[in-house]
């Protein structure tokens, strides 16, 4: 009588939209679930989380979008690691309900902290589904056991930035988390922000090589002491096209 987990309902609120011809939703919901047998049953607080359609409102909802809003959650606690890792299907050790290769664990300071990705291919014709469906569980119980992360303000720099673009081919194979622990691991202190200002992938080879996908990255100097000099620009902006190649890329012409 007493809910394991949200995702069931959370699957029924999303089933819901779809069948109003919904183009796209984005849910949350917080609420406790119950775990154990009839000598003993523990309850836990829990987050369940679920997307589909156009909830972004520039694209079908993915596998990075549910990432993406996953770590800025995890983001918000001061753990000293955060990564996601997936088991092969054989191995029997990720949900049932998630779709074996399109799924990942969140691993906050060696613990396990919830699961999240597509919802089994079995399920959702099960459920009538023809779109995809994302959906995630967090359990809050770990999280609450972090500290809050402080955010550290920085003062504005009164110095004009400097902002360059680089276009690049990257292999399939090579995440945007290896680009960006490529640029910090530079340490240029001017180096201020970067950010992917344009992704692409073709199919047919004419925007990105068969294989590769097309990263175009915007990049900001400024310093806090004074304006920056134009050779100075050209030296870090060496140093960035070093460490993209040395990650995998190419820069395009």
């Amino acid at each position: 009588m007493l809910r394991p987990s949200l995702l069931p309902g959370m699957l029924d609120m999303l089933v819901l939209n779809i069948s109003r011809d919904v183009e796209g939703a984005a849910l949350f919901e917080m609420g406790t679930v119950f775990s154990g047998g009839p000598e003993r049953v523990d309850e836990r607080p829990s987050l369940g989380i679920g997307a589909t359609g156009h909830a972004s409102g520039q694209h079908d909802v993915d596998f990075y979008d549910m990432k993406g809003t996953v770590e800025t959650l995890l983001g918000k606690f001061a753990a000293r690691s955060i990564y996601f890792d997936r088991f092969p299907a054989a191995s029997r050790m990720m949900p049932g309900w998630l779709h074996p290769g399109r799924s990942a664990r969140a691993v906050l300071d060696g613990a396990t902290v919830g699961w999240f990705g597509q919802l089994h291919p079995a399920e959702a014709e099960r459920r009538k589904l023809k779109q995809a469906v994302w959906i995630g569980e967090v359990w809050l119980d770990r999280l609450y056991k972090q500290a809050l992360r402080q955010p550290v303000i920085e003062e504005l720099s009164r110095y004009q930035p400097v902002r360059r673009d680089f276009s690049i081919t990257l292999p399939d194979g090579v995440a945007y988390a290896q680009v960006a622990g490529a640029l910090e691991g530079l340490a240029i202190p001017e180096l201020r922000s970067f950010a992917p200002k344009e992704v692409l992938r073709d199919a047919k080879g004419k925007l990105a090589p068969v294989g590769h996908y097309s990263l175009l990255l915007g990049v900001m100097f400024q310093s806090h002491e004074r304006t920056l000099r134009e050779e100075e620009v050209q030296e870090w902006s060496q140093q960035v096209i070093r460490a993209l190649e040395a990650a995998g890329g190419k820069l395009r012409g």
